[in-house]
């Protein structure tokens, strides 16, 4: 009997603090990471079309040599 007692105030005690509210630092934490992940989607992206800038000229330049 008293370890249904003690099971259930420990029960209670975890729901308690569980249920305390305090949900803004998450969604601050979750900001800052999707911020970082953005971050470096943009520089990938500008990789991507210097990348592709120097095929295009180097197409170019193949294209007047062959001419």
């Amino acid at each position: 009997m008293k370890s249904i007692i003690r099971i259930t105030i420990m029960m209670s005690l975890m729901a308690i603090a569980g249920c305390n509210g305090d949900d803004q630092p998450a969604k601050a934490a979750d900001s800052e990471v999707f911020k970082t992940e953005t971050d470096a989607l943009e520089k990938a992206r500008a990789v991507e079309q210097t990348v592709l800038d120097a095929a295009a000229r180097q197409r170019e330049q193949i294209e007047q040599s062959t001419q």
